[in-house]
């Protein structure tokens, strides 16, 4: 029997660039998808108290290759940029205590981090799996242009939970969430928003999420304080109360997975409203599998990558189709939006987000600079008036 020809999208390595300052992430996302769905392996920020963290740097995708933990999944990175932001709506699922705190990369078991290792990671466009060795959950993340879904199979016989971490981003500092809210609509579906201050001055994220098992119980944290919360106070806010909302929020949601082991989460973005996430989710991933969603990811990127084709080795290819996997990254996709045109004729636009082109300022040697100001100064000469 003959091998099966490889297609460009086999070629490709996400994991090119993770290390030191590549700035690149390996987790899922489609081309020039805005929901880019990654493990983010620490939460080095960006500042504290004022003063700059000399390592922020390093995570401006928010994943390094070194890293021995986890910390969580979030849905917006930035790749091969100079400069970062973003690490939205981080998702991590835990079996055992709830904890609402992602501990330190030393003492991952202070928090909800995890140890992971590299020979259970698994990362090709538009997909990436990884076992989560503290807690023995498999995670399985894909993608559509506006939605992330979460695959996690738990231990059999155990009960486990999903932390919603708002207070999570990259390039974060005390200060940065403005404000989140986050609602329980029903057993099986949350929505929200959260305001950040960083890159822009106030990105407006809002999220839809659906969940494959109802909830059993939840709760909160708000890790700044309420100094007065009205006639709030009259209600046990903490628990089980459908209405979240503050500057610093962590939620936990517990579920029945030692009877269904497998809990998949889809999470659709929206840069208008919570209904605009919800149209999304409906519109790009209600009624899917992962496994179709994943291969539809798949799909999408080999039909991108197979306009090129090149001769050369196995390694000369996974340079070349790697490289150019990273040049449809961004910019992304950003929201749609209708332009007016003529009654009752509305013609559909879709705006992008996240350039990063920078013009260098050419160089000039000393002798060109002296010619320079010898001609500014002629210049200025020949445009006195004459007396």
């Amino acid at each position: 029997m003959s091998a099966i020809a490889q297609q460009p999208v086999d070629y490709v390595n996400p994991i090119i660039g993770t290390n030191g300052m590549g700035h690149t992430f390996p987790g899922a996302c489609t081309p020039f998808g805005w929901v880019q769905l990654s493990p983010d392996t620490d939460t080095i920020p960006h500042n504290v108290n004022g003063a700059y963290q000399k390592n922020a740097y390093e995570y401006c995708a928010g994943y390094q290759y070194r890293d021995k933990t986890i910390v969580g999944f979030s849905h917006t990175h930035l790749s091969g940029t100079g400069h970062s932001d973003l690490g939205d709506i981080l998702l991590m699922p835990a079996v055992g205590d709830v904890k609402l705190n992602p501990g330190r990369a030393d003492y991952p078991e202070e928090g909800y981090r995890s140890r992971f290792d590299h020979a259970t990671e698994k990362a090709v466009p538009g997909y990436y799996e990884v076992i989560l060795d503290d807690y023995g959950i498999k995670a399985q993340l894909t993608a559509t242009q506006r939605t992330g879904i979460h695959k996690y199979t738990f231990p059999k016989g155990e009960d486990g939970h999903l932390i919603l971490d708002l207070v999570h981003g990259i390039y974060n500092y005390d200060g940065k969430v403005l404000w989140a809210n986050l609602r329980v609509e029903n057993d099986t579906l949350l929505t929200g928003y959260r305001i950040t201050n960083g890159w822009a001055r106030t990105n407006y994220t809002y999220f839809a999420i659906s969940l494959s098992q109802p909830i059993k119980d939840y709760g909160y944290k708000d890790k700044e304080k309420v100094l007065y919360n009205g006639f709030w106070r009259r209600f046990k806010l903490e628990k089980n109360f459908p209405e979240i909302t503050g500057r610093k929020i962590v939620a936990y949601f517990n579920f029945d997975t030692a009877n269904n082991s497998e809990l998949v989460v889809k999470v659709a973005l929206s840069a208008v409203s919570t209904e605009g996430a919800i149209k999304n989710l409906h519109a790009e991933a209600s009624g899917k599998s992962f496994e179709q969603l994943a291969e539809a990811a798949r799909t999408d990127w080999n039909s991108e990558l197979e306009h090129f084709e090149i001769e050369g080795t196995s390694d000369q290819k996974a340079m070349f189709y790697t490289s150019l996997y990273h040049t449809m990254i961004n910019p992304s996709v950003y929201m749609l939006s209708l332009i007016h045109i003529s009654e009752p004729t509305r013609l559909g636009m879709i705006s992008y987000a996240v350039f990063c082109l920078k013009k260098k300022k050419p160089k000039t040697t000393k002798k060109k600079k002296n010619t320079q100001k010898k001609k500014k100064k002629n210049k200025r000469q020949s445009n006195k008036p004459d007396h």
